[in-house]
C-alpha cells in the first residue's frame, strides 16, 4: 500500500513538473514573439525612414533642376534656345548629381526636347508621342506635384531606372529626368541587422527597387509565380534567339536569364509565406522559404513597402537572453523543490532522485559555464574581452617568478574611421573580425590576446623581454592582414602598437598606461608603426 502511495505521489510530481515546464515554455515563447515583433518592426521603420530620406534627396535634386530650367525659359523662352541649352546641361547635372543622373527631357510649346545626342528623326520614325508617354501622363495626373514613374530594371546597364517629372504652372509644360536608383541599393547594403538577413524594398506596383540579393532587382512581388515563370521563359528565348550578337550583348542577356531564374525560384518558394504576411501585415510571423524556416516582417507603405526575412535559428540566437535565462531560473527552482520533496522519501527513492538531480545539475553547470564563458568573450571577434584580458594578465603577473618577464602590447587600428565612413559599419565589423583573426594566428597558446573595444586590441607575450619579438609579431600581423584583405577584396587597415616589459609585481593599469603612451608615439606615422617605452 505504501509503495502504491509513493508511486502515485511520484506520478503527481512528474505531472506537475511537466505542466510547469510547458506553461513556462508557452510564456517564454509569447514573450520572445513580442520581442521579435518589436525588433523587426523597429528595423523595418528604420529602413522606411532612410528610404524616404533617399527619395526626398531625389526630389530635392529635381527641384534644383526645375529652378535652373525655369530661369532659363524665363530668360530665353524660344524652344530652339532651350534645345541648345539642354544639349549643354548634361555635364552640369552630372557634376551636381553624379551617377544618379541619367539624362533629362521636357515637353515645351508642343515640342519634345531632350539633352542627349540621339537624332530627333529616330523618335519620329518610331511614332514617339511625348504626351502619351508615362512620364508625361503621370506628371499631368500629379497636377504640379513631383512624381516618380514606375521603376524598371535596365539589364543593359545593370541598374534600376525611374523618371521624375512635374507639370509646370502653365498646365502644359512638363520637366523630367531619368535617375538611377542606386542609392536605394547602397542603403540596403548598410542596413542588415541580422546574419543571412534578406531585405527587399518594392514600390506600390510590386517592383523590387532594392534587395540584399541584386538578382531580384526589377522582379515584381505582385506578379504570380506563373508570371515569373513566363518572364524566365521569355528571357531564355531572347538569349536562344539572339543570333549573331557581341559578347557584351550576350553577357547582358545571360545576366537577365540568371536574374529571372533567381527571382522565379524566390517567388515560388515564398509564395505561401508572402500571402500569410500580407494577411497579417505589420506583425512578425514565421514562414517557409523552400525547406528553411524564417521569421518575416512586412511593412506596407503608400509608395514603397519593405519585406524582411531572417533565418529562424539566427533570430533565436539574437534573442537568447529572452528565453535561455528564464528557463535556467525555472529549472533551478524546480530542482530545489524536487530536492526538498526527495527528503520525504525512503533512502532508495532518495538515491534515485539524487542521480536524476545530479544529471540535471550537470546540464545546468554546462549551460552556466557556457554563459560565463560568453561573458568573458568579445561578441564580434570571439577574443577575450577587456575584463577577462585584464584579469588574465593580472593573474600571470602574480604567478610570475622573480626572474620571469613578458611584454604587454597595446594595438590600435590606423584610419579605421575612414573605413566606417566610406563603407559603413557592416564592412567595418568585417575588418575588425579579420584583424582579430590575424592577431590570434600570430601568437602562441601561452600568450593572451584581446579586443579591448572598437579597433583597439592587446597582446600579452609570455617569457620574453625582447622588444624585437613584439615588433616581429606586429610586422607579421600587418603583413598577413594586408594580404588576406586583398584576397577577400575588402578594405585593409594597418595596426600601430606600443610595448612595455612586464615582470612580477607590476600592476596592469600602470603597464597599460605605459604601453598606450608608446602606442601613441607609434601612431604618429599612421602606418603600422611600432614603439616601446624605451623610445619615449
Amino acid at each position: 500500500m505504501k509503495n502504491k502511495e509513493r508511486g502515485k505521489k511520484s506520478g503527481w510530481f512528474a505531472v506537475i513538473f511537466a505542466v510547469i515546464n510547458i506553461l513556462a515554455i508557452v510564456a517564454v515563447y509569447r514573450r520572445e514573439t513580442v520581442y521579435i515583433d518589436y525588433s523587426l518592426s523597429g528595423h523595418a521603420q528604420e529602413i522606411k525612414r532612410k528610404t524616404e530620406d533617399v527619395m526626398e534627396n531625389y526630389k530635392h535634386s529635381f527641384q534644383l533642376f526645375t529652378q535652373m530650367l525655369s530661369r532659363e525659359i524665363e530668360n530665353n523662352p524660344d524652344p530652339d534656345d532651350i534645345w541648345d541649352y539642354l544639349k549643354k546641361i548634361d555635364p552640369v547635372m552630372l557634376g551636381i548629381e553624379g551617377d544618379t543622373f541619367d539624362g533629362l527631357y521636357m515637353y515645351y510649346k508642343d515640342r519634345y526636347l531632350y539633352s542627349w545626342d540621339t537624332p530627333y528623326s529616330q523618335y519620329e520614325d518610331t511614332g514617339y508621342i511625348a504626351t502619351e508617354r508615362p512620364w508625361y501622363k503621370d506628371a499631368v495626373a500629379g497636377n504640379g506635384d513631383i512624381v516618380f514613374t514606375p521603376p524598371y530594371m535596365s539589364y543593359a546597364n545593370h541598374y534600376i531606372l525611374s523618371t521624375i517629372s512635374q507639370l509646370q504652372p502653365d498646365g502644359e509644360t512638363v520637366f523630367a529626368y531619368d535617375i538611377k536608383m542606386g542609392d536605394i541599393q547602397n542603403l540596403v547594403s548598410t542596413l542588415q541587422a541580422y546574419g543571412d538577413e534578406e531585405m527587399i524594398i518594392f514600390d506600390y506596383q510590386g517592383t523590387i527597387v532594392g534587395s540584399t540579393n541584386d538578382k531580384y532587382l526589377g522582379g515584381s512581388l505582385s506578379a504570380s509565380t506563373e508570371d515569373s515563370a513566363k518572364s524566365l521563359s521569355e528571357a531564355k528565348a531572347a538569349l536562344d534567339n539572339a543570333g549573331d550578337i557581341t559578347e557584351d550583348e550576350k553577357s547582358k542577356l545571360e545576366d537577365q536569364v540568371k536574374s529571372a531564374d533567381a527571382f522565379h525560384t524566390f517567388r515560388k518558394n515564398i509564395d505561401e509565406g508572402l500571402s500569410d504576411l500580407m494577411e497579417d501585415e505589420g506583425k512578425a510571423g514565421t514562414l517557409k522559404i523552400g525547406n528553411k524556416s524564417y521569421y518575416g516582417f512586412l511593412l506596407l507603405g503608400d509608395e514603397y513597402s519593405f519585406l524582411i526575412t531572417v533565418p529562424f535559428f539566427t533570430m533565436l540566437k539574437a534573442t537568447v537572453q529572452i528565453w535561455l535565462l528564464p528557463l535556467l531560473v525555472l529549472e533551478l527552482l524546480l530542482i530545489y523543490i524536487l530536492s526538498r520533496i526527495g527528503k520525504w522519501q525512503r533512502n532508495r527513492e532518495l538515491q534515485a532522485a539524487y542521480v536524476e538531480l545530479g544529471q540535471t545539475q550537470k546540464r545546468l553547470e554546462i549551460a552556466l559555464s557556457a554563459a560565463q564563458k560568453a561573458a568573458a568573450i568579445d561578441d564580434l571577434t570571439g577574443m577575450m574581452n577587456f575584463k577577462s584580458f585584464r584579469k588574465g594578465v593580472a593573474d600571470i603577473l602574480e604567478e610570475m617568478e622573480p626572474d620571469e618577464t613578458g611584454i604587454l602590447i597595446m594595438i590600435d587600428g590606423d584610419h579605421f574611421k575612414l573605413v566606417n565612413d566610406k563603407f559603413g559599419h557592416t564592412v567595418g565589423d568585417e575588418v575588425i573580425k579579420l584583424s582579430a583573426q590575424m592577431i590570434i594566428g600570430r601568437i602562441r597558446t601561452i600568450d593572451l590576446a584581446s579586443r579591448l573595444h572598437g579597433d583597439e586590441f592587446a597582446i600579452f607575450v609570455s617569457n620574453t623581454d625582447d622588444y624585437s619579438v613584439a615588433q616581429t609579431i606586429m610586422k607579421d600581423i600587418n603583413s598577413t592582414l594586408a594580404k588576406e584583405a586583398a584576397r577577400r577584396k575588402m578594405p585593409s587597415i594597418t595596426m600601430s602598437a606600443g610595448a612595455v616589459i612586464a615582470k612580477h609585481g607590476d600592476i596592469y593599469a600602470n603597464l597599460a598606461k605605459a604601453a598606450d603612451a608608446a602606442m601613441y608615439k607609434a601612431k604618429e606615422t599612421h602606418n603600422g608603426g611600432f614603439a616601446s617605452v624605451d623610445d619615449l
